[in-house]
């Protein structure tokens, strides 16, 4: 009748903003392995697995809005083309 709760459930029912997030199970050097089961190592190594994925999808957002930034800059507004924002008074890129 009543469901054993586990000890995943229980820390997310106590840090429910820090932990919502938090996966069942982390992939770590080949092993697919429990939260609960894992050690510091493994979860610190998951950590660094997916800091890497997303690494280039940062670097990315970065330079698009830095792009969109210096666009601002040079005086461009919503529907102008970006070439149209860093050409020169003759139109040349």
């Amino acid at each position: 009748m009543f469901k054993n709760r586990t000890l995943l459930d229980k820390l997310k029912k106590q840090h429910p903003y820090l932990l919502e997030s938090l996966p069942e199970r982390i992939e770590t050097n080949g092993a697919d392995v429990a939260i609960e089961d894992a050690t510091l190592d493994q979860i610190a190594f998951a950590v660094i697995a997916l800091e890497n994925e997303v690494r280039p999808i940062s670097r990315r957002m970065n330079a698009l809005r830095e792009l969109y930034d210096l666009a601002r800059k040079h005086g461009a507004l919503g529907a102008h083309r970006i070439g149209d924002a860093f050409a020169d008074k003759e139109g040349r890129s």
